[in-house]
């Protein structure tokens, strides 16, 4: 409405209608003040000022001592203030732009205008004024968060640095000072170890009890453990992962009893929760192992190796995985040690280096896996940071060793486990597609398919869960070499809001979007072909040739659009595209025609797929499987194993024949030159059976006539037979022509059936008969 009255000649009017403007005025001033006023009060509710006495205050504390938590709650305060800055940035310069518009439209003050309509114009004014202040104040709270983040970043960088860097005692300092621990000290660390509720633990009751329990438990269904496999299985021959749970069970459940009659019994001292929690660790990362490197295991299935050469890595892991809990464990008790701070100090250095030591262990007899060759760079890598974080742990860089040492292990662990995840995903991916099986059946009906049909975007939804699964590993190793939840939100408003490169602005999130919008349409676009194709009634009356233009049609037009919209999606300007294609045309104009035109042709295979990897094709003189199908080239191998590069233009400019686009059926006509006395019908009758007596040979089959004796030929020199047959599989030519040629030969020889030669009739006049000497008789007269 706005818009359509800004024509209007507000500042000229003449004294015989000035009521009807004015009252029209009158009307467009409310309008404006209604669309205009819950706008200003929103804008005007921000509490600025608290955010500047923040920011002040931060800015004040900013050059004093403190820790990395302040920082980090500072960095979030300062956030949170800058986003608020630019949103109200964006609020008040839309609020302005409202403004100015009616400022505009009322237009300047004129003689005997109404009073309401002047109050109206110094109200917006005023808030013109107003809201040009509070943008003003944004933009200084904006720049000036930008700033203090800037400088809260250094202090949390510098501050990082100087912690990490912290040089301590080297391990034989902690050593000297372990040795000058008061007697007292070391009467007290003997309490807390084999003490508890001021008796020995050796010495309690209930613990004697609560381990009594345990080993009942460990007996029992150690007993009875095979008795509870053939109860529940039905047979003792168990599969790899039943037998190794039935294996590790009991043990487990002996340790989870000790622990819970312990817990309940209040005799669980530390040394018991460190011997418990170590040991019940080891068993259940035993049992995952076993589990995973079973003959029927995940790792088996995948993994070039056999379980004979991994059981010394085996051995490792086990033993750093016990380690591991051991190192976990004592943590959570050491800050109760008595010890503390001058003990933890010697032993973690001593725990450091004896797992580094077996980690170190582990990498090196990676050097024998064939698996691990391809990548020696990567393994003296990892093995110098190693000595490296060694080196730091004696010397006294506790800090560094052990921020080395949490991200190698960690970055390991995240590989292995990202590793077993795929694997896993890879086997249910694959049975999912499978035809047999009770739940892929009833998935099946549940989408309506037949057995024949494939299910639909499983390799869509395959490729996203290897993608998430890889982003969560990625994100868990970053967080293991200290990125921070303000890293992680960093990330994540880059990836949404984007950044930019030059005068290019990239956007990560819409390029995902773009992605999966694109496979949407894809998929979508498949199913309309599909559709249309089984859905006679549609096209059904049109010629064959003419619903294969339209299918054609109908898949272009779906890909076009698909890309464009994708394109769209993504933040690509649809216009700039058409100065790429200027562009283009200029360069297809000075040479790039044949580039171009193999492009072009490949994308037209591509879509059209006349021709698809593996099958057997012949382009003029060259026959072979098609191996690989690029952009600008196909890839070609002959029988005598040379691979043939054939641009693609050629396969669309040129005959190409498919021996497998249809069906690998493929019709056979062997020729057989037979003598001019042969018996016919016995020939024939001959033929035909050894055509039936092949095995590879299509008898009673609807993609075929059974095998046929044909006389097709009578020449001056042999009967000219041939042996009609079909094949199911065209790559098996050579070979059934070769057997067959064989057999035939064999069974006319053995019926005395002559083979035809060639043949040439020689006529001798007696008249004209030379001398055997070579001199001929010189005529005379009369004779």
């Amino acid at each position: 409405m706005i818009q359509r009255t800004i024509i209007l000649p507000i500042s000229i009017w003449n004294s015989s209608n000035n009521r009807p403007i004015f009252s029209y005025l009158s009307w467009l001033g409310t309008c404006l003040v209604i669309l205009i006023f819950p706008l200003l009060a929103h804008a005007s509710s921000t509490p600025v000022s608290q955010a500047s006495a923040a920011l002040q205050s931060i800015h004040h504390d900013l050059s004093k001592n403190v820790d990395l938590q302040q920082l980090l709650s500072w960095q979030k305060v300062v956030s949170v203030t800058n986003d608020n800055a630019h949103r109200c940035i964006t609020e008040r310069s839309s609020n302005l732009s409202q403004i100015d518009k009616g400022l505009g439209i009322l237009g300047p003050a004129a003689a005997g205008e109404p009073k309401n309509l002047s109050a109206l114009r110094l109200k917006l004014q005023d808030e013109q004024k107003n809201l040009s202040g509070e943008l003003a104040t944004c933009k200084v709270l904006a720049v000036a968060s930008a700033d203090l983040s800037e400088q809260i970043s250094k202090k949390r960088d510098a501050l990082h640095d100087e912690l990490l860097l912290r040089h301590d005692h080297s391990i034989w300092k902690q050593a000297i000072a372990l040795q000058s621990v008061p007697a007292a000290t070391w009467i007290d660390e003997q309490h807390f170890w084999l003490g508890h509720n001021g008796r020995s633990i050796f010495a309690q009751q209930n613990l004697q009890i609560s381990i009594g329990i345990g080993v009942f438990i460990f007996v029992l269904l150690f007993i009875l453990r095979a008795s509870l496999a053939k109860i529940i299985y039905h047979t003792l021959n168990l599969p790899a992962v039943q037998h190794n749970f039935y294996h590790y069970i009991p043990l487990l459940a002996g340790i989870a009893a000790v622990a819970t009659a312990t817990d309940l019994t209040d005799t669980l001292s530390p040394l018991v929760a460190l011997i418990l929690g170590t040991w019940g660790g080891y068993v259940f990362i035993s049992m995952l192992l076993a589990l995973a490197l079973s003959p029927s295991g995940v790792v088996s299935r995948h993994s070039p190796w056999k379980l004979q050469t991994l059981r010394p890595a085996l051995r490792t892991l086990r033993f750093i995985a016990a380690l591991s809990i051991f190192g976990l464990t004592w943590i959570s008790i050491s800050p109760n040690d008595p010890l503390s701070p001058i003990g933890p100090a010697f032993f973690g250095s001593i725990f450091h280096l004896v797992l580094l030591g077996a980690v170190f262990w582990l990498v090196w007899q990676t050097e024998h896996r064939k698996y691990f060759r391809a990548y020696p760079l990567l393994r003296i890598l990892i093995l110098l940071a190693l000595i490296a974080t060694a080196i730091f742990t004696t010397t006294g860089y506790r800090n560094l060793s052990n921020y080395l040492l949490f991200g190698l292990l960690t970055s390991m662990l995240a590989f292995g486990v990202g590793l077993f995840f795929s694997w896993t995903l890879a086997d249910f991916w694959i049975q999912t597609a499978q035809k047999s099986g009770r739940w892929q059946r009833l998935l099946r009906q549940r989408l309506g398919l037949k057995e024949d049909q494939p299910l639909p975007w499983i390799t869509w939804f395959s490729a996203m869960s290897y993608t998430a699964v890889w982003l969560g590993i990625v994100a868990f190793i970053l967080y293991a070499w200290g990125l921070t939840h303000t890293g992680f939100t960093l990330i994540g408003k880059y990836f949404i809001t984007g950044f930019s490169i030059g005068s290019f602005h990239i956007q990560p999130f819409r390029w995902v979007i773009a992605v999966l919008l694109l496979m949407l349409l894809f998929n979508i676009n498949t199913l309309i072909q599909k559709y249309l194709s089984d859905n006679s009634r549609i096209i059904g009356h049109l010629e064959s040739g003419a619903r294969h233009s339209v299918l054609s049609i109908v898949r272009y037009m779906g890909f076009i659009i698909a890309v464009l919209i994708a394109l769209s999606t993504a933040g690509v300007a649809l216009h700039n595209l058409a100065i790429i294609a200027g562009a283009l045309s200029v360069g297809i104009g000075f040479g790039l025609q044949n580039i171009v035109n193999n492009f072009v042709s490949g994308l037209i295979l591509l879509l059209e797929r006349p021709i698809r990897v593996g099958d057997w094709i012949q382009v003029g003189t060259t026959q072979g499987y098609v191996q690989k199908m690029s952009i600008r080239y196909t890839l070609i191998l002959t029988f005598d194993r040379t691979e043939v590069f054939v641009p693609n233009s050629e396969l669309i400019s040129s005959q190409v024949t498919n021996w497998m686009y249809t069906n690998s059926v493929l019709r056979l006509m062997i020729p057989f030159s037979i003598a001019h006395d042969a018996d016919i019908p016995l020939v024939k009758e001959l033929l035909v059976a050894e055509g039936q007596n092949h095995p590879d040979v299509l008898q009673d089959d609807p993609r075929g006539i059974p095998p046929t004796a044909l006389l097709l030929d009578v020449s001056e020199n042999a009967l000219q037979f041939y042996l009609r047959v079909y094949l199911d599989d065209c790559n098996k030519s050579y070979n059934v022509q070769t057997d067959l040629r064989a057999s035939v030969v064999e069974s006319l020889l053995r019926h005395n059936v002559a083979l035809a030669h060639q043949q040439q009739d020689v006529h001798i006049i007696p008249g004209q008969i030379l001398p055997t000497d070579g001199n001929m008789a010189q005529p005379t007269g009369g004779h």
